[in-house]
């Protein structure tokens, strides 16, 4: 009985570790979900779902996905998954397994929320699950096997001496091939059939039945595909070259070189690559093979490449031989051909056309020198023909033509000098060769010269496009263009005003331009071009705005030129994307004035900013919110955001990933934070553990500018204490962020600690985190704005226990003396107030006396502000009562 009972204890263990390793782990979940994404994409033939993906990047403690309360009942995480031929699906990850649930349902205050419901059975694995969700992820995962395990088309068992090449991989080759797939595939259907029937007791699966339909659609148009007839030359190509492709092949077994071009067999995207070919390869022998591709690999190329190709290279070939008439007419014949269109484009490159156009450049016939630069103009918009102008030291004769008599000349090689600056080595090569200061020449107008103005638009154009680089705009202001800019800038016509002002927003971005703009009295006619009908003259405006008032004279000037209004007026225009970010950005400048806030509040701008936030681009939704950050500065204000309905959307932006736009939200939220019924509705919606989560970020930005905004949550949030006590980890969090290199960050988490302080338990526990040790670590610091915040922190933890005897042992007070030399106010009644806590330690206050603490506080002591007055005299206090009782003791 002893055997039986140990084999029986046995068998029991044994079933329960196989019981335990058929439950779902994170890590098992974490496998599945990274096998989804590798079949996603967005092409339905090529991917089995769109995408796949967690539902919340926050990850708890223990490790898993799903709340506390949902992981007690087995739960690991949520999954969004969005298929092709079904709509999104929330997918729960459990230790059973995985199911469908309910999806999101809005709560009582609006906001969406998991549904945690199963709406669907429990299946083992996610693939199973999807597979039975999803007709074309099953259908595509039984493609995808049967391409795997089939065996080739033209591999035969009954004749295999019988070359599979004799029909080739043509279209009757095609026609045969998808007939076999099509035979493979009705019997592997059909046993999949019988299967779920028998397994079923005679009753047919709805899944599998879907995706036998969705096989045989698949195949009906994959046959209709195959059976269209491939494109033929048009009848007039065949009369001018007849068989080129056939001379070519009778000189040498060579391809020739339009065989180079994109469209050529050889490309990527040639059809022959992939399965077929590897058949076709396999099945033919080795001399018949080679003759037998080659020859089809001719017939494609005959039928594939367009007629353009051909006449383009032999007016190339009259490029190179003929002589000045020839060329001229050769260009002209160019000309005709839609120069605009890519693969004539790359045909006059790939045939060495470009060279010989660059050559033309330095002959002295004016006439092939327009000619040459009309071409390069329409074709130097591609990018693989700028890299080769680049390559063959191009921009060295264009800038040599911006000095030459001939107007149409010199303005030609101006307007194609910007299409290939927008390569970074072109602009430093227009740089180099003095092409900068020609260009300003340009700028100069001749009111008797009726040319004038087109020279200057062309010089505009090219000098808009090389400011891009730092070194030009430098370049650019040294070549004397600020008065010449301020000048044209008086011109009404729209045409010469576009690439003016965008000179200008793109150097306003450096400090002297800045101030050059601003001097110059160029403010007024940005702002009067705000109110233009053309809205790329009025983004650009816009632009020059938004950068220019990063200074504040620059922000009171455009106040007085009446340029808020336009500025708002802007905003109605929401399809023009880049003019709504240019105008959202020059109103977050210049809403960082409290007087440019009142004004724009009197014009109902925050209400629009606020109907911006949803469904615009990041670029756009990061100006918007700056703008209501700086907005939310004023009392006004945030009342009219709460009013608006701003603080939803805001606190909903928090879960997004763009850096920028985190940094403007925090801000928002913190200076929304300072209105008390705007931080009901924020602790409403859990924005402050959002903003406790950004602590996370690994940008020094986001951590720093979450927690300033965690500040004014803390102040005025209903039982703070219990509150920051909620988020688990939350305080060890903040404390560790002592650790950071980054000044900004250290003072925001100071003062968050200050705050965090005010509750006595929330002391205790960050104390037993180690923060004395972390920030009498702090007290060396020369910065002012960290100086103020620590200090603070230190006197708010002197509160507890023997912290105030620690940060003496720590070496923190002698440090903190040296701060009250500091010119800031705000340093000297922080340190006070830290001082006199410490000053509570007989130890702190012999070191302060022998640092030298009085002399400095005493000239506090009758200062206006009473918290300074009151510490000062209170620290002068409780050393003096030292000194006596010493004294005392001494006489005794």
């Amino acid at each position: 009985m002893t055997d039986v009972e140990a084999l029986a204890r046995e068998n029991e263990e044994l079933r329960a570790r196989l019981k335990q390793a058929e439950c779902l782990t994170m890590d098992k979940v974490k496998v599945d979900l990274w096998s989804a994404q590798c079949v996603c994409g967005r092409d339905p033939e090529r991917a089995a779902l769109k995408w796949a993906d967690w539902e919340s990047d926050y990850t708890f403690q223990n490790g898993v996905k799903a709340p506390d309360w949902r992981h007690q009942l087995g739960e690991l995480g949520y999954l969004v998954v969005k298929p092709f031929d079904v709509d999104t699906f929330l997918v729960t990850a459990s230790t059973h397994g995985y199911f469908v649930n309910k999806g999101y349902h809005a709560n009582e205050a609006g906001t969406p929320e998991i549904n945690y419901d199963s709406a669907s059975s429990t299946f083992p694995s996610l693939f199973l699950l999807l597979r039975d969700r999803s007709p074309h992820f099953a259908a595509f995962l039984q493609q995808s096997l049967r391409e795997e395990l089939d065996p080739p088309v033209g591999s035969t068992t009954s004749s295999p001496s019988k070359p599979a090449s004799a029909n080739g991989p043509g279209k009757d080759g095609g026609a045969a091939a998808d007939a076999a797939e099509g035979a493979d595939v009705a019997p592997n259907a059909t046993a999949h059939a019988s299967d779920s029937k028998g397994n079923h007791n005679d009753e047919e699966d709805p899944a599998e039945k879907r995706r036998t339909a969705y096989l045989k659609r698949k195949r009906e148009k994959k046959a209709a595909a195959n059976n269209t007839k491939p494109a033929e030359p048009s009848n007039k190509w065949k009369q001018i070259t007849p068989d080129m492709g056939a001379e070519i092949r009778k000189k040498k077994r060579e391809p020739s070189p339009v065989r180079k071009s994109p469209r050529s067999p050889a490309s990527p995207r040639s059809p022959l690559k992939g399965r077929a070919t590897r058949m076709y390869m396999e099945d033919s022998g080795d001399e018949s093979h080679d003759t037998s591709e080659e020859e089809m690999q001719d017939k494609r190329q005959d039928s594939e490449v367009p007629p353009e190709q051909w006449q383009i290279q032999k007016l190339v070939k009259y490029l190179k031989a003929g002589n000045q008439t020839a060329t001229i007419i050769a260009i002209c014949s160019l000309r005709d051909y839609d120069l605009l269109n890519e693969n004539n484009q790359l045909a006059i490159r790939n045939v060495g056309g470009l060279e010989i156009l660059v050559n033309l450049l330095d002959t002295d016939d004016p006439k092939c020198k327009i000619g040459s630069l009309s071409i390069l103009n329409n074709i130097s918009n591609n990018f693989v023909i700028r890299k080769a102008i680049s390559e063959l030291d191009g921009m060295r004769p264009l800038v040599d033509l911006l000095q030459d008599h001939h107007v149409e000349v010199k303005c030609l090689a101006a307007e194609t000098i910007p299409n290939c600056a927008k390569y970074a080595k072109n602009r430093r090569m227009v740089r180099k060769y003095g092409g900068i200061r020609s260009l300003v020449r340009l700028l100069v107008t001749d009111p008797a010269n009726p040319d004038g103005e087109r020279i200057a638009i062309s010089g505009a154009l090219a000098l808009s496009t090389c400011s891009k680089s730092q070194k030009n705009k430098e370049a650019i202001r040294v070549a004397g263009s600020i008065p010449l800019l301020a000048n044209l800038l008086k011109s009404p016509n729209e045409k010469l005003l576009i690439p003016v002002v965008g000179i200008l927003q793109e150097c306003a971005s450096d400090e002297q331009y800045r101030i050059a703009i601003r001097s110059s009295g160029m403010i007024k006619f940005l702002v009067d071009n705000l109110a233009s009908k053309n809205e790329k003259l009025q983004a650009h405006s816009a632009s020059a705005i938004f950068k220019c008032a990063e200074d504040a004279e620059t922000r009171t000037l455009v106040r007085q030129f009446n340029g808020l209004t336009p500025l708002v007026a802007l905003l109605d225009n929401t399809g023009n994307k880049e003019l709504l970010a240019a105008a959202t950005g020059a109103i977050w400048k210049t809403a960082q004035d409290i007087a440019n806030v009142d004004a724009f509040n009197k014009l109902n701008t925050i209400k629009k900013l606020v109907g911006l936030i949803d469904n615009q681009p990041e670029d756009v939704l990061v100006n918007v919110v700056g703008a209501l950050a700086a907005c939310a500065k004023a009392p006004e204000g945030r009342q009219a955001i709460r009013e608006s309905g701003g603080i939803t959307p805001l606190v909903g932006l928090l879960k997004g990933t763009n850096q920028a736009l985190l940094v403007n939200v925090t801000t928002a939220i913190g200076a929304s934070a300072l209105d008390a019924d705007s931080m009901s509705i924020i602790d409403r919606l859990d924005g402050v553990r959002l903003l406790w989560s950004l602590l996370k970020s690994p940008n020094p930005a986001v951590q720093a500018s979450a927690a300033w905004a965690i500040c004014p949550c803390i102040e005025n949030a209903k039982d703070a204490g219990e509150m920051v006590r909620s988020f688990v980890g939350g305080l060890e969090l903040i404390v560790s962020l002592l650790k950071s290199d980054n000044t900004e960050v250290l003072a925001s988490v100071c003062a968050a600690i200050a705050n965090i302080s005010k509750d006595e338990e929330n002391l205790a526990v960050i104390t037993d985190h180690g923060v004395v040790p972390m920030l009498a670590k702090l007290t060396t610091t020369r910065h002012d704005r960290l100086r103020k915040h620590l200090s603070e922190a230190i006197a708010r933890c002197c509160h507890w226990g023997n912290n105030r005897i620690a940060f003496g042992s720590a070496h923190a007070v002698a440090p903190l003396v040296k701060y009250l030399k500091s010119p800031d106010p705000e340093v000297h009644r922080s340190t006070a107030r830290a001082l006199h806590q410490l000053s509570m330690d007989p130890d702190n206050c012999v070191t302060m006396h022998e640092h030298g603490v009085v002399q400095l506080l005493l000239s506090m002591v009758g200062s206006s502000d009473t918290v300074l007055q009151e510490a000062a005299a209170g620290t002068i206090g409780n050393i003096r009562r030292l000194a006596l009782a010493s004294e005392k003791a001494r006489r005794k």
